[in-house]
């Protein structure tokens, strides 16, 4: 059963991240997962020393679309047919593309891609209210390839995976479709499930499974 909405929301607002678990017999990993609208460098920090995993930017199809931006599955496709495969666990990933703000010097220290996150976040925020502004910024502020991944999900009903779960679970606590995702390493592979419970609970954080927000989001 998913924690009250209240708490999650509190505990992103805060800048405190959430450990979400997808699902048996998926990838069976768990993800730390940051609010984008409070993320430091800090928080790039933890992510890359207590998770350990790809650091991505994470929001939705709908927001990925008014800006224009595409999954590179379909760039794929078309420009290198030969590589379009499936992974194991059986759906086309998330990814779409790799960017840096104008404004960081490498775009891969902690301050730099905090900074490149942050301003994607205002642009997402953007979205509802100043559309043109928002697509004026990502294109005039933006330049790839950078070291900023974005995932866009396909929604929960096509797929299951961290992005969907993370921007889910946003939307379904009131919050913009804006995340910031890293997979929890172990020693040669993902952290197991049991570790990633005692993190959380040695922690502080909230541990949420894939199969909580599927319940509660899909109804």
């Amino acid at each position: 059963m998913l924690p009250p909405k209240e708490e999650i929301k509190r505990n992103l607002e805060s800048g405190l991240p959430i450990l979400i678990y997808d699902f048996d017999g998926r990838e069976e990993e768990v993800d730390m997962m940051f609010y984008a609208g409070t993320v430091t460098w800090k928080s790039i920090n933890l992510l890359r020393k207590d998770a350990g995993g790809l650091i991505c930017y994470v929001t939705g199809n709908n927001e990925a679309k008014k800006l224009g931006i595409t999954f590179m599955t379909e760039i794929v496709k078309e420009k290198y047919p030969p590589l379009y495969k499936k992974p194991p666990y059986g759906d086309e990933p998330a990814f779409a593309l790799w960017v840096n703000h104008i404004s960081t010097r490498t775009g891969i220290n902690d301050e730099d891609r905090a900074k490149t996150i942050s301003e994607l976040h205002k642009t997402i925020s953007m979205i509802k209210t100043r559309e043109d502004e928002a697509r004026n910024k990502f294109y005039t502020e933006f330049y790839a390839p950078g070291h900023v991944p974005i995932l866009i999900s396909r929604g929960l009903k096509n797929r299951k995976g961290h992005t969907e779960l993370s921007t889910s679970l946003l939307e379904y606590i009131g919050l913009e479709r804006s995340g910031v995702i890293a997979e929890m390493l172990g020693d040669g592979k993902s952290l197991s499930k049991e570790k990633a419970i005692l993190y959380a609970k040695n922690n502080g954080f909230l541990f949420i499974e894939g199969k909580e927000i599927v319940l509660e989001v899909i109804k």
